[in-house]
């Protein structure tokens, strides 16, 4: 047998098997040369046994910690106090506290009070007034079942390219601070890029993936081509389809630019026909997290991505964007469907905040 190497602790098992070589008579000189330690040592673990009969080792004293509870106390409220502070690298937060101690040590204090470093979620840019109108609209459809729910055709648009900036920043925060505003980073309506599909959904069934035709002119998409691509076309299509059959409908469309102007004039007239709308003015501004079509996204897009070979070129990620939308489960349509009466709850307890949807 191997001789123990000086200061090891032994093992509760080899503490066990000296206390019983001891027990049956054995000297404390014979039990350490069988077992090769110390006889100091086997004495010293038969008198603790008396006291610790398991065989456990009598506590450390370790290391003197370099920081006093109030030290700790003062780390924390540091790093929690702004968004910024949740952001500074360790060395930075040693400096700026004139703590002359490895980063380490600081990331073991935060640890220890219960801060993850974890990377910022995205959510959209909240001002009062958008509170204000998620939490009235959440106030005023609390009460809608899913037999309501059923009959919301939801819409959206999509942006998605090759290389796309995937970039990821963390910050330090509690379990239950996911979505505090200090944590996350502020998403913003993106403009018209690469390739850009709409889409519609109700609880049962998916419109067909429109690609929008690019704007020769390089100008942001508006309302006559919103009009003309989606509107006047698979939407107009799509809501015949559902009222045949489920009855009366509901159309959601965002608060987007193109969703005005010519759009709503359009849309008036075909209120006269039975076209029920949610609407600018009626779907909060700034809300996708409220839009069960931003979850449905984010499955396409995690299903292209997972192609392979992954789509390279633009005819490439047209193809692959319609392949993978028409292989769609709909129980998951269902499942996102299933969650508003959720999200509206979230919204109010957020007090018209961004939930985590």
């Amino acid at each position: 047998m191997e001789a123990t190497t000086r200061g090891r602790e032994l093992s509760p098992g080899m503490r066990m098997e000296i206390i019983g070589m001891c027990e049956g008579g054995i000297s404390f000189a014979a039990v350490g040369r069988k077992l090769n330690v110390s006889e100091d040592t086997v004495r010293k673990i038969w008198n603790r046994q008396k006291i610790v009969p398991s065989g456990e080792s009598a506590p450390r004293s370790g290391r003197r910690s370099k920081f006093t509870d109030q030290d700790r106390r003062h780390i924390v409220r540091y790093v929690t106090k702004n968004r910024t502070t949740r952001r500074e690298p360790l060395a930075d937060i040693s400096k700026d506290l004139n703590l002359n101690v490895h980063p380490d040590t600081i990331a073991k204090v935060l640890k220890d009070a219960g801060l993850n470093h974890r990377i910022e979620r995205k959510r959209p840019f909240l001002t009062n007034e958008h509170r204000k109108k998620r939490l009235e609209f959440a106030h005023k459809y609390i009460h809608f079942t899913l037999d309501d729910w059923i009959r919301v055709i939801f819409t959206d648009e999509m942006v998605m390219q090759t290389g796309q900036d995937v970039g990821q920043h963390r910050v330090w925060r509690f379990p239950e601070e996911e979505y505090k505003e200090d944590c996350c980073a502020a998403t913003h309506i993106s403009g018209f890029k690469k390739i850009k599909v709409w889409g519609g959904m109700h609880y049962g069934k998916l419109s067909a993936l429109v690609v929008l035709e690019e704007n020769k002119e390089n100008e942001n998409f508006n309302a006559e081509e919103y009009c003309s691509q989606i509107l006047d076309n698979e939407l107009f299509n799509f809501w015949m389809i559902s009222m045949e059959e489920l009855g009366n409908v509901i159309v959601m469309e965002d608060g987007a630019p193109y969703h005005k102007g010519v759009a709503s004039v359009r849309r008036k007239q075909y209120e006269e026909d039975g076209w029920i709308s949610w609407g600018p003015g009626i779907w909060p501004p700034n809300s996708p997290d409220l839009n069960p079509m931003e979850n449905l996204w984010r499955i396409l897009r995690i299903n292209v991505r997972r192609r392979n070979p992954r789509p390279m070129k633009k005819a490439e990620l047209i193809a692959a964007l319609k392949e993978e939308w028409e292989k769609l489960d709909i129980s998951q349509v269902q499942n996102l469907i299933r969650s508003m009466p959720d999200r509206l709850r979230a919204v109010i307890a957020a007090k018209g905040g961004s939930i985590g949807y």
